[in-house]
């Protein structure tokens, strides 16, 4: 009896064997030639028609489900039953004041109509259109029509008539044949019949539980050819069209990302004011550049934010509810990191805190942050929880790597091997930070260097360190607190804090090029007392003890009111790693105070350096170092000009640890444009 054809195997080779070893085992072809006769072909589409079909039915099944769907109309479809509606392109919008100067003081009014349009600045040879959505008037002001803040998108505006037949279009669905809609842009109004000129706007269906039988309503979907269509209600879930109706839909074609950072206009055309004068003297100034653009959703992104967006059910309650609807309804981001007001620094309660790094810049302007709240958060948001956008906070890792390599085991030149070396670590850059909720661990960062080439390099040391930049507010007497967010290093002779460099007066007035400086300490005593609780009922002087590991620490208590104000330092003794308080007498109780140890605790001072090349100091106590919380207070201090193309000063200092966590609003990064962020020594052997 022949042995059943084996059905298990899908690879068309196998399958054209098993072909053979079955009919071999056929009395009619035991002794067939199956490779030289023209029956090979035959099992060739035999192997070729079952491995196709296998492969079908395997994309089939894939297809069926959202987590291995490759294609963008299965991924929508299954969206769509999550109640979830991929984001289209979004417009940039910029926002400019635009006067326009009649030159008289005729009163009058004038009118930008929607369509308006504006020429930016060219970005890669190429110059985008921007135009007003909306009808603003404006009243004359003396001479001239002044349009504040006024937003424009970028796009093209158009408009198309659909009309409805019942008979032909029983689904009421109208297909929008243009590519890169935004579809915020969307403007629909109907008129219920040819001769009825009466037009009402219908709203986009955003929430169906606010929809009754009689409202004036669209459906906004993708098809499975990519398009955008919209259709319309039954009389029970929204209010169905007459037939015969006329349905005209406008909306904006955009370009997306392209235009973003577009931030010099001129208008394209002319204005006529209420009492028919023509303007034509215009003046544009930007008050913010173009941002907001953002391409279509693609599949990937589909399949993660419809299962986000269905656990939410379009509310804004969890830090998570946050972040998904905030990614759906506003594209532009590439990391967002949101926390409750209680887990702030300091707690601020009744406040959703979030941080948003957009795609094409480090930050967001003032303006987007508060079309965002206005727009797209308050809507949604629980009443009584406030809102604050908060700008990303960078944190700059300095990478110094000492690598071991064998040149005889190498064609790469040393120039070259560096090169890979700081290409291999912006990859890890790239991989793992510039995000939100990010970890830098420096050993991993080292396997990144040591397999650049496995066969020449030996082995690899590296540190790092932590910078921080800040704008100072120049010719001004301003105290600043730096909040590097990480715990940072104890410096020491050779290895310490440094600063850009900048001009400041001296106890003199004379102008000095200065920096500040960590000032490194080779005893550790006990740097202050903090009060945790003031007690009460103390008529007397209490006694405060100073117990710990070290010897002489000293202080002395001051009451007012029957409360301890503060306690003072008599002496600070040498050799503590950790001291405790103990408050006794005084005839009151309650009062508990901690001790904050000079090795925890840094100072900073502000020094230039002579003729003689001698270090001179400006002020011994410029400022102080929290080196657990990585806090860095800089004291009343009276910056000149900083000796930087960006006006801003970096502090520099050794992270503790080689393991760094993001909180909140930081993101870790290497910026590749700084010559001192990645250095590589290379030594051979």
């Amino acid at each position: 009896m022949a042995n059943r054809l084996r059905v298990t195997e899908l690879d068309f080779d196998t399958i054209k064997s098993n072909l053979k070893t079955f009919l071999n085992q056929q009395t009619e072809f035991q002794d067939y030639d199956f490779e030289g006769a023209g029956l090979s072909v035959l099992l060739d589409i035999l192997a070729y028609n079952t491995h196709y079909n296998a492969y079908y039915l395997n994309m089939v099944a894939n297809e069926s489900f959202l987590d291995t769907a490759l294609l963008r109309d299965s991924a929508v479809s299954h969206a769509k039953t999550l109640g979830y509606i991929p984001y289209s392109s979004a417009a940039p919008v910029a926002n400019i004041d635009f006067v326009v100067n009649s030159g008289t003081t005729t009163p009058a009014t004038l009118t930008i109509p929607s369509g308006f349009s504006f020429l930016s600045n060219q970005i890669d040879s190429k110059s985008y259109n921007f135009v007003v959505l909306e009808d603003t008037i404006v009243t004359k002001s003396n001479t001239s029509f002044n349009f504040d803040n006024l937003q424009i998108y970028e796009g093209q505006l158009v408009t198309y008539n659909f009309s409805y037949n019942s008979a032909s279009n029983p689904k009421q669905v109208f297909i929008l044949p243009d590519d890169n809609i935004d579809t915020d842009t969307i403007q629909v109004s109907v008129s219920p019949a040819v001769a009825n000129t009466a037009t009402s706007v219908y709203n986009k269906v955003t929430d169906i539980l606010d929809i009754t039988s009689t409202s004036e309503v669209y459906f906004l979907e993708e098809n499975r050819n990519g398009k955008y269509q919209i259709y319309f209600g039954n009389n029970i879930v929204g209010k169905a069209l007459a037939d015969g109706a006329t349905i005209g839909v406008r909306y904006l074609i955009t370009n997306g990302t392209a235009a973003n950072k577009a931030n010099n206009f001129v208008a394209t055309s002319t204005l006529t004011d209420s009492i028919g004068n023509s303007q034509t003297n215009f003046t544009v100034t930007p008050v913010s550049a173009a941002a907001g653009g953002a391409t279509r959703e693609s599949v990937d992104n589909i399949k993660f934010s419809a299962r986000a967006q269905f656990s939410t059910q379009n509310r804004l309650v969890t830090f998570k509810d946050y972040e998904s609807y905030i990614l759906n309804n506003y594209p532009n981001i590439d990391s967002i990191s949101v926390w409750g007001g209680e887990n702030n620094t300091p707690p601020i309660y009744g406040k959703v805190f979030v941080s948003l790094k957009p795609k094409s810049n480090y930050y967001i302007s003032e303006t987007e942050k508060q079309r965002i709240i206005d727009e797209i958060i308050s809507p949604k948001a629980i009443v009584a929880v406030q809102t604050q956008i908060l700008d990303p906070e960078y944190l700059y890792l300095i990478v110094e790597t000492s690598v071991q390599y064998d040149p005889k085991k190498t064609t790469s030149t040393e120039a070259a091997l560096k090169n890979a070396i700081t290409n291999s670590i912006l990859l890890y850059r790239n991989t793992f930070l510039n995000k939100f909720d990010a970890r830098f661990i420096l050993s991993k960062m080292q396997d990144y260097v040591d397999n650049v080439d496995t066969n020449s390099i030996i082995g690899s040391e590296a540190a790092v360190r932590v910078q921080r930049r800040f704008e100072p507010q120049l010719n001004e007497s301003v105290s600043y607190t730096i909040n590097f967010n990480v715990p940072v290093h104890r410096g020491t002779l050779t290895n310490k804090l440094t600063s850009t460099q900048f001009t400041v007066f001296d106890v003199a007035g004379t102008i000095r090029t200065a920096q500040l400086e960590e000032i490194p300490q080779s005893f550790t005593g006990v740097s202050s007392i903090q009060i945790t609780n003031l007690g009460t009922g103390y008529t007397t002087t209490p006694t405060v003890t100073i117990n710990g590991d070290g010897t002489n620490a000293t202080a002395e208590a001051v009451v007012v009111n029957g409360k301890i104000q503060t306690i003072n330092i008599t002496n600070r003794g040498t050799d503590y790693t950790r001291a405790t308080i103990t408050i006794t007498g005084g005839n009151g109780y309650g009062a508990e105070a901690l001790a904050v140890i000079d090795g925890r605790t840094g100072t900073l001072r502000t020094v230039y350096y002579d003729s003689l090349a001698q270090r001179q100091i400006i002020n011994s106590n410029a400022g102080t170092i929290d080196y657990d919380n990585g806090i860095i207070t800089i004291n009343n201090i009276r910056f000149l000009t900083v000796d930087s193309t960006d006006g801003l000063i970096r502090l520099t200092i050794e992270a503790e640890k080689g393991i760094i966590q993001s909180v909140r609003n930081t993101i870790l990064t290497i910026d590749e444009t700084d010559p001192i962020a990645i250095s590589t020594t290379l030594t051979a052997i």
